[in-house]
């Protein structure tokens, strides 16, 4: 809570450096002292010292101006000042907590051909949008469209936000065996580690816990008949396997810091709902600090806001950073990248290791074990 009541104000007067250390001397605590070009300094202190140091002021004939509050003193007052836009912002934030009670959008995910009977039913059940959440039973509604629809694994029926989403498993019939056709063998699109080979046709040449290269052949595309000759065949199967994804990222043990170099230019900005403008150009330094003050000049009916902007002219140089705040940046970099490339894989195991090269750059190497159907067709 340190800095929420304080007081910000100007002193004046000769000698003041005598008034600051006389009020060391009684434990009056000030802070953040400012030195003006006239000679006055601008001073913070807490609502308690300000009392005690005014008093001590006036007492060896200093003077204090343009006291205003800071913190959370500052944003009651302003507060008070803008009490018709607040009531405003508050009705509206009252409205949208109020909407979020309703469903503005019905989606249906991954229920394919029974789409229609899906959209179907909840018209008849009256579900459309702008309708109470309170009036829809998820359990119930669920329940009817699992009844309605046998066919299916299962049926979920949830809230995302204000929109109503019903997703549909369907269910996924047994894998069709064809012994008919060009016949052409099942090899490995990538390396990995077999933990099952399922052949529906044809002849398996490996088994679980082979390590199998990509290109190798897993199912042989020929079936012994009945009088025991080879007969060709198209062959067809899965081959679940553990394999191996790796991403790189790298970060800089550099960042780039602004130094400031003592030179400012101010200059008052009008700013609208729609656009900003200003009677006075931007500075002429390649690069620059900003420091910005503002005040409202305007009523609910007509927001103008008068914007100071101070700009303070800094050069931009290099500067050594953490080796492990580096680190965390390399490696958040390198599992976001991560999980673009495999999105929905079954992600068994990941991990990351660090090098550098060039002294300057830290190198994550982010490694996912997954497990995927290597199996592919070799006509």
């Amino acid at each position: 809570m340190k800095g929420c009541f304080q007081v910000r104000f100007c002193l004046s007067g000769l000698g003041v450096e005598k008034l600051l250390n006389e009020a060391r001397k009684k434990g009056i605590l000030l802070h953040k002292t400012v030195r003006q070009a006239d000679r006055s300094l601008i001073i913070c202190c807490s609502r308690r010292d300000y009392r005690a140091f005014r008093a001590l002021s006036e007492e060896k004939g200093f003077s204090l101006t343009d006291a205003q509050p800071v913190g959370i003193l500052g944003m009651l007052s302003r507060f008070k000042k803008r009490r018709g836009l607040w009531m405003g912002m508050g009705i509206c934030i009252g409205l949208l907590i109020y909407s979020m009670g309703f469903i503005w959008q019905v989606k249906i995910e991954n229920a394919g051909a029974y789409t229609g009977e899906i959209r179907t039913y909840l018209e008849e059940k009256g579900i459309q949008r702008g309708m109470p959440r309170a009036q829809i039973d998820l359990a119930a509604l669920q329940e009817s469209l699992e009844w309605r629809l046998p066919k299916v694994k299962w049926v979920q029926v949830k809230y995302e936000g204000v929109m109503l989403v019903v997703h549909v498993e369907e269910g996924v019939p047994p894998p069709q065996v064809e012994t008919e056709g060009e016949a052409g063998d099942i090899i490995a699109g990538e390396d990995g580690l077999l933990i099952r080979l399922t052949a529906y046709a044809g002849t398996p040449q490996a088994q679980a816990g082979d390590f199998v290269r990509a290109g190798q052949v897993l199912i042989k595309g020929e079936e012994r008949g009945s009088n025991g000759e080879w007969i060709p065949v198209k062959a067809r199967g899965e081959a679940i396997a553990r394999v191996w994804t790796t991403v790189r990222a790298q970060a800089s043990l550099l960042e780039t810091a602004s130094i400031p170099s003592g030179r400012t230019y101010q200059r008052p900005v009008i700013q609208t709902p729609l656009f900003s403008f200003s009677f006075h150009p931007l500075p002429n330094f390649l690069t620059w600090d900003l420091e910005t003050e503002q005040k409202s000049i305007g009523g609910i009916w007509l927001p103008l806001v008068l914007q100071r902007e101070k700009y303070l002219e800094a050069a931009l140089e290099k500067q050594p950073r953490s080796t492990e705040e580096a680190k965390e940046e390399a490696q958040r970099l390198a599992f976001t990248s991560m999980a673009k490339v495999l999105q929905n894989e079954e992600v068994v195991d990941k991990w990351v290791e660090f090098s550098m090269i060039n002294g300057d750059t830290i190198v994550a190497t982010a490694t996912a074990e997954i497990r995927r159907d290597i199996a592919r067709q070799n006509n």
